[in-house]
């Protein structure tokens, strides 16, 4: 058979298997979903896998707008709601792959483990950016065109050959520092993300999360949670503005 032809007859493979995926993930509820190329990075980060898949949820806007005075109990259940959805959506995709004879892994959002930095070997936002979803943002959240920060991620990983996105190496934040000013535990430096910058170099993820523990315990919330950066951002607030319903 001619090369061509083989590559064609794969492409169109390819194709099938990410559109199949893609659909079955936007009628479970996926707001967003990405593919990514993983190969540049450390094998033992992505643990072998080739390929990465970002599935991310949008937050309630009607609830976002509730937390610019700090976080709420609503909040709170959209967190864990959404968190409790993601972690089906990478269930689903993984053994939707599975079935179709690929290996995956499901990186759930309750089965990531940070270090004592808060860092993991491969954060849900790296294969996010990968993907070209989004950038990070100054508050070193995901930021994404259509929802802003407003969106919470998970990931699966694996060896299927997708139609990848095209990567994002840098921040569209420019000059804008709302997060930064408005952030309680001045947590972020103000420095632009880019592919080649650790989270440390512009945030303390310590700080962040003393303070979020510490405003969430104010209203009996035992959880680390805040929301200030995510409600601040002009990309969110373009997304709340643009939304007439609850998500």
């Amino acid at each position: 058979m001619p090369q061509c032809k083989k590559r064609s007859i794969a492409g169109g493979i390819i194709m099938e298997l990410s559109l199949e995926l893609r659909r079955m993930l936007v009628d479970l509820g996926a707001s967003l979903i990405g593919f990514a190329d993983l190969r540049q990075l450390s094998s033992n980060c992505r643990k072998g896998m080739e390929y990465g898949i970002s599935i991310g949820i949008g937050l309630n806007p009607l609830i976002i707008t509730g937390i610019e005075n700090g976080p709420t109990y609503e909040y709170f259940e959209e967190y864990k709601r959404v968190n409790n959805l993601l972690d089906t959506l990478a269930l689903k995709a993984g053994n939707f792959l599975e079935n179709a004879g690929h290996k995956a892994i499901f990186r759930t959002a309750t089965e990531v483990v940070a270090d004592s930095t808060y860092s993991t070997d491969l954060p849900h936002k790296t294969v996010a950016t990968r993907a070209g979803l989004g950038w990070i943002g100054k508050c070193a959240l995901l930021v994404t065109p259509e929802f802003g920060s407003a969106v919470r991620i998970t990931t699966v990983l694996t060896d299927a050959h997708l139609e990848v996105g095209v990567p994002i190496n840098e921040a569209r934040c420019g000059n804008c520092n709302q997060c930064v000013i408005s952030c309680p535990g001045n947590a972020s430096s103000g420095e632009n993300w880019s592919i080649s910058k650790h989270r440390d170099e512009f945030f303390n993820a310590s700080e962040c999360r003393k303070t979020a523990r510490q405003k969430a315990a104010r209203i009996g919330i035992d959880s680390t949670i805040c929301g200030k950066c995510i409600e601040v951002c002009p990309w969110t607030k373009k997304y709340v503005k643009s939304s007439n319903k609850v998500i």
